[in-house]
């Protein structure tokens, strides 16, 4: 790590413990060579037995650059403790086996595995739920596996993988959220929020907003060790050669804009980012006039061999179709608003 880096102990980074290790260094010397002893020994073993290893360190890895590394004492302070509970839960589970006796899998490696399968071939709420009961009963007894995609969801939603609902008024007068979630018909127009299936006599919205936080997406960039230091980029190695733009930073637009609010241009990691949005066919009738509307948010802060890469592309909001939302996208953009106002 940079020696000009300043560490954000409040915003997730980790305490620097090495001046505390160099002091104690003969104390911890010893249980540091027993660890290691231990480590390697272990190592060894999962070499011989051929058990996972690399996956289950990814599986670690991930869960630490998502929240941070964590102290007892901090958990017991803090304000959001059941938070830290669910974390820390991951972390046996990580290590719990498929089913006794089963040495290639996790119980959480081996879901998340089946998740990405189930989105890369579009499969049904109802196979999943069919794929899972057959999987619970085919593995031997023991098998820690979820009974159903609700199930799944759950799981995974500590991940920082889930999203918001909001339901949404017919005619896009008003979202159904904050002060008017609880309202049954639009504040503005008086139509009803949902319509009725006549099937089952269940109240379907007519229209649902899904919207995906940004709070733990920045985290990540600042948690992970491998992008912490690229979110500087912009400012530590912006070209200062005059006609030469490699960078957004580089440019007239970015320099007025340091101008104009000084105090946010001092820190560096100030986040930068880019909205785009634009309209896509999810079906694969390409006759078909339905439309949704996807709107991404590029964090400029990174390098720009990494900026528009798809890992650092994040998914903010996913409008509704069937048309554009045109001038009516001010409703929609509501909820990430107000949290780039919060944050």
């Amino acid at each position: 790590m940079s020696p000009t880096y300043k560490r954000w102990i409040f915003h997730g980074d980790a305490v620097d413990l090495s001046p505390f290790l160099r002091s104690n260094s003969r104390f911890l010397g010893a249980t540091f060579s027993n660890v290691s002893e231990c480590r390697e020994e272990n190592v060894n073993l999962r070499e011989n037995i051929g058990v996972r290893d690399t996956m289950d360190d990814e599986m670690v890895e991930m869960i630490h650059d998502l929240h941070g590394p964590m102290f007892e004492e901090c958990r017991r302070e803090s304000n959001e403790q059941d938070e830290s509970d669910k974390i820390s839960g991951m972390f046996p589970e990580i290590e719990e086996e498929l089913y006794p006796g089963c040495l290639k899998f996790t119980s959480f490696n081996f879901l998340v595995k089946l998740m990405h399968i189930k989105v890369l071939n579009h499969w049904s709420y109802k196979s999943f739920d069919m794929l899972l009961e057959l999987l619970n009963e085919a593995f031997p007894n023991g098998v820690k596996l979820p009974a159903s995609y609700y199930e799944a969801k759950k799981r995974l939603r500590d991940l920082g993988m889930g999203y918001e609902s909001i339901h949404v008024c017919k005619f896009y007068c008003a979202l159904f959220w904050k002060d008017y979630a609880s309202l049954d018909k639009c504040p503005h127009c008086g139509e009803s929020r949902y319509r009725l299936n006549d099937r089952k006599g269940k109240q379907i919205p007519h229209k649902v907003l899904r919207y995906f936080p940004l709070k733990t997406k920045l985290q990540r960039l600042f948690l992970s060790k491998h992008t912490a230091e690229d979110m500087r980029c912009h400012k530590d190695k912006r070209c200062e050669t005059e006609g030469i733009l490699r960078h957004p930073a580089d440019a007239e637009g970015w320099k007025h804009f340091d101008e104009q609010y000084p105090c946010f241009a001092s820190n560096a990691r100030n986040v930068r980012l880019a909205l785009s949005s634009d309209g896509f066919n999810p079906f694969e009738n390409m006759s078909t006039s339905y439309n949704m509307w996807p709107v991404i948010l590029i964090p400029y802060n990174l390098p720009p061999w990494k900026c528009i890469k798809a890992p650092f592309t994040f998914l903010s909001l996913l409008i509704p179709g069937p048309r554009s939302p045109g001038k009516e996208i001010d409703i929609y953009l509501q909820p990430l608003i107000d949290e780039l106002n919060e944050l």
